[in-house]
């Protein structure tokens, strides 16, 4: 509290320091000076023996108006001395004095108060009157008892310091118990601080710039000695990563070398995100006002190398043919194998540094420089012998930089930046700026922040030998074998122990499963039904699986030439395989599959079947019928017949013949869709031929869509020869739609059409025929056929059509048909036993017909012939044809109905013989301008009407 006062307490005090004063006039206190000595030339303060009188004070000391703690003495008692505080140059000085009551619970403050050095030739000046003196005092003095007669009986002590000026007279040194002029007792407190500084990275042994805060606390000091503890918490920027230091140091004071000499101990931690290090520490230390000297040894304990990254890896592998064990497939496997480790190292080392000032920097502060040497090693690492120079600059004793650049052969030149800052400052409170070296007792240690930490990595290369046995892919599950030995085993269905039978095994076997069947002795395996997901393979043909461990693999034994026979049906099941056997039933189907998805037959011969040799009703998902042999079955060779659901059929690489009995439907392959059934059929690469038997109804490929039915069928690289119907023969009706490719292979010498096309009862169809032969057919090379409202279109291109009996290609459109055809860049269309192309189009139907870039040559009759009847109209582009030889015209154009028209643009072409006749009925109608593009070797115009119209009016650009 603060208290204005005229009590006996304060004026007891000011009687205690002797000669303050004041401007302000009051009563002198009853004090002799001591006019012998001369006072004016001496800074400090004596003791002076209280008067009779004074208040008990508690056992309290006055002590030193600077706030410091200084060394004190105690005045022998009975003398009765004046008290002079002096200020420099005994100029008076107006500033607040701070008084502390030492020794007990209570601090005084006494303030605004002018003091002046008294002199010889005057008295003192007069004491402040009470009334103008403040004093806080943090408790109430206690109550006075018997009052002291000395300064000792009160228990007050205070400074003592050398007069600066003059020496002191005899008798102020008697008084003041100092041996002599020089000795000096000094002062100085070190407080706590705190401080945070900034790092950059990359240094020796760390890669991420770093944040720190700090603290310092002295705990124990005095004039000359300080005994302290500093701890840190170093922060990465990069990772945010932990590291942590605290040091234990003392330090003291050589007044008489004007230096310091210090050791520490010190404990680190240091997080890098992969490891956690612990180290020791120590280092010695001397410092001066021009030059210092220090060491510093780092210790790592605990796990000084710890694995941070471990990768093995194959550098080659190798594997032992397969080979059976159990109702597994095993292979040993040599494995080459690399081991790649890093691991990270807290080295252990030194480092020692000299150091020089540079330069003064304002009253404290000051710029050095330093350089040194630093030393680490750690187990597995190269030793490290590396240099260091940097730069200290403290302007302040609260502010700091350094720059320091450093080399060695392992972290390479790295330049580091470091600022701090701390309060309060590292002096101590009261220093004198002239005693620079003993304020910097209360520095931070200088040392390596950080544990120094090396990225180690080795690696070692080794084998492993193992049997594996080898994985679906499908199940992530070892593939497992029933193993069958017809007619030899009698075991439980292990490669060790096969069963006789196939039934046997198919009994056992469980999803996922492969019954593996070698022949034995081959007597005929009765008909089977295979389980859902279970694949009955023969040791015939070659076998692959697909494997996790080694792809597609050959499994052992097969390929051994030998199918067994299987004397009935076959009976496929969900996700099932059938490969390998040679079937021929004696009743029914030689493979028969009914409501079942995802079925692969190949691989099989089927031979003398009773009825089809294939025979699959409304299957549905993927469906793969490959390498097969389907012969002389009394049906189709295959038949797939579908009323709902959609299906993927690829049927590829199959060789279909002579199947259908006499007066039989023996189509090599039958696909059929009603209803809402639908599909992708891949229909590719397969041998179709017939026996030519007279009377007996066999297609090569049939397809036959009804009611509202609808797929896509792609059929390329097919041969397809010597059917007894047509080669390919496409029914589409009943509003079904279909869409048709047909590439890339060759149709020839069947005994109706090499492709027939029938479109009827508003069914709609697009017919793609692509590099295809089609030639030596016993009626059409392909005949299209388009009644009531169907419609179609058609493109022919880049074929060869000829040497076929009647028309190459024939198109027929009746009722309200709308057809659209296409035939461009053909070689030949020629030799055929009536027309090259040959169109007929009845009722109201409607042909949009284009011919650009064809051979049409050496036709038994006419090379193209357009012929309309009824009300029937063509539209027909003619262009860059070659149309020549033909027996009977090259290209004529006819009509004969009442209203039908043909709106024929004929442009740029080659022609032998050119006829038009309009003579019959309707109208042929010639683009203005085309007929003189054309080059005519005879023409007859003489039945035609003349009629010209626009160019552009048929349709065509």
């Amino acid at each position: 509290m603060l208290l204005r006062t005229s009590t006996p307490y304060i004026y007891t005090i000011l009687l205690l320091l002797g000669t303050l004063t004041s401007t302000a006039t009051a009563q002198t206190p009853n004090l002799k000076p001591n006019t012998s000595s001369s006072t004016t030339d001496f800074t400090g303060v004596t003791i002076l023996q209280l008067p009779d009188g004074i208040p008990e004070l508690n056992n309290d000391t006055v002590g030193s108006s600077f706030g410091d703690t200084l060394d004190v003495a105690k005045h022998p008692p009975g003398a009765l001395e004046p008290a002079a505080l002096s200020f420099e140059d005994q100029k008076s000085l107006a500033k607040p004095s701070f008084y502390t009551l030492k020794q007990g619970r209570f601090l005084a403050q006494i303030s605004n108060v002018k003091t002046a050095l008294p002199t010889p030739e005057s008295s003192p000046k007069a004491v402040p009157s009470p009334e103008t003196l403040e004093v806080e005092i943090s408790q109430p003095l206690a109550e006075v008892k018997t009052p002291p007669r000395t300064l000792r009986e009160a228990g007050l002590l205070q400074e003592i310091l050398t007069p600066e000026n003059a020496a002191p007279t005899e008798e102020i040194r008697a008084a003041t118990k100092q041996t002599a002029p020089s000795a000096r007792v000094r002062s100085q407190r070190f407080l706590p601080r705190i401080g945070a500084e900034f790092t950059t990275g990359s240094g020796v042994g760390y890669e991420s710039s770093f944040g720190s805060i700090g603290g310092f606390v002295p705990l124990w000091q005095n004039s000359d000695n300080l005994t302290f503890l500093e701890g840190r918490l170093l922060l990465s920027t990069e990772d945010s990563h932990i590291s942590s230091n605290i040091v234990l140091g003392h330090r003291f004071y050589s007044a008489k070398d004007n230096r310091i000499l210090g050791g520490y101990v010190a404990f680190d931690t240091r997080d890098t995100g992969n490891s956690n290090f612990n180290q020791l520490g120590a280092g010695f230390e001397s410092l001066g006002e021009n030059w210092d000297i220090r060491a510093n040894a780092y210790i790592p304990v605990g796990d000084t190398r710890q694995l941070t990254q471990e990768r093995v890896f194959s550098t080659g592998l190798s594997f032992s043919d397969p080979f059976f064990q159990g109702n597994f497939l095993g292979q040993t496997r040599n494995q080459q194998l690399q081991r790649d480790r890093n691991f990270e190292a807290a080295m252990a080392g030194f480092d020692v540094e000299a150091g020089v000032k540079i330069a003064q920097l304002g009253q404290t502060g000051d710029l050095r420089g330093y350089a040194g040497l630093y030393y680490y090693d750690a187990p597995d690492s190269a030793e490290i012998l590396g240099w260091r120079t940097r730069l200290e600059a403290r302007p302040t004793d609260t502010f700091r930089l350094g720059l320091l650049l450093s080399n060695d052969a392992t972290f390479g030149t790295n330049l580091v930046l470091s600022v701090g800052a701390n309060f309060p400052g590292t002096r101590p409170r009261g220093i004198r700026k002239e005693d620079r070296v003993l304020a910097r007792l209360g520095e931070s240690v200088t040392r390596n922040a950080n544990i120094v930490v090396d990225e180690q990595s080795e690696s070692e290369s080794f084998s492993v030998q193992d049997t594996v046995f080898v994985t679906n892919p499908a199940t992530g599950q070892p593939w497992r074998f029933r193993h069958v030995n017809l007619g030899i085993g009698t075991g439980n269905g292990t490669f060790e122990n096969p069963t006789a039978t196939v039934a046997e095994a198919l009994a056992v076997a469980q999803s996922n499963d492969i019954v593996y069947v070698q022949p034995g002795t081959n007597l005929g395996v009765p008909a089977f039904k295979i389980p859902d997901q279970v694949q009955v393979f023969s040791t015939g043909p070659v076998q692959r699986i697909d494997t996790v461990e080694l792809g597609n693999l050959q499994l052992p034994l097969s390929n051994a030439g030998v199918l067994p026979d299987v004397t009935g049906t076959v009976t496929m099941g969900n996700m099932t395989t059938l490969s390998g056997f040679a079937i021929s039933a004696t009743t029914g189907s030689g493979i028969a599959g009914s409501n079942i998805s995802n079925a692969i037959i190949r691989d099989n011969a089927i031979a003398n079947s009773a009825s089809e040799g294939i025979l699959l009703e409304n299957v549905t998902g993927q469906i793969l019928i490959q390498d097969n042999a389907i012969a002389n079955s009394a049906l189709e060779g295959f038949s797939l017949s579908n009323n709902q659901g959609q299906v993927n059929l690829i049927l590829v690489k199959n060789t279909i013949a002579n199947n259908g009995a006499l007066a039989n439907e023996g189509d090599g392959i039958n696909l059929e869709l009603r209803n809402t059934a639908t599909g992708t059929f891949n229909i590719s690469e397969n041998t179709i031929t017939g026996s030519n038997s007279f009377g007996s109804i066999a297609d090569g490929v049939e397809v036959k869509l009804f009611e509202s039915a609808s797929g896509t069928f792609t059929l390329t690289n097919n041969q397809i020869t010597a059917n007894q119907f047509s080669g390919i023969n496409i029914e589409l009706e009943s509003n079904t739609l279909g869409t048709f490719e047909i590439a890339n292979s060759t149709i020839s010498g069947n005994q109706f059409d090499g492709i027939s096309i029938k479109l009827n009862d508003s069914a709609t169809g697009t017919f793609n025929i692509t590099n295809t032969q089609i030639s030596k057919n016993g009626f059409y090379g392909i005949g299209i056929l388009l009644s009531n409202n169907t419609s179609g279109t058609f493109n022919i291109t880049n074929s060869t059509i000829a040497e076929n009996q009647d028309n190459g290609v024939n198109i027929a459109l009746s009722d309200a048909a709308i057809g659209t055809v296409n035939i461009s860049n053909n070689q030949q269309i020629s030799k055929n036993g009536f027309y090259g192309i040959f169109t007929s189009i009845n009722g109201n139907a409607q042909l949009q017909f284009l011919s650009e870039s064809n051979q049409i040559i050496d036709n038994a009759f006419t090379g193209l012939s357009l012929n309309s009847y009824d009300t029937a109209k063509i539209f027909a582009g003619v262009r860059l044809n070659t149309i020549t030889g033909s027996a009977i015209g090259d290209l004529e154009a006819i009509t004969s109905g009442s209203g039908d028209t043909i709106c024929l643009q004929p442009r740029n072409n080659t022609i032998g013989n050119f006829f038009l006749n309009d003579s019959f009925g309707g109208a042929i109608q010639i683009e203005t301008g085309t007929l003189s593009t054309n080059n005519i070797s005879t023409s007859d115009l003489s039945n035609w009407s003349g009629t010209t119209v626009p160019a552009g009016t048929c349709g065509f650009p």
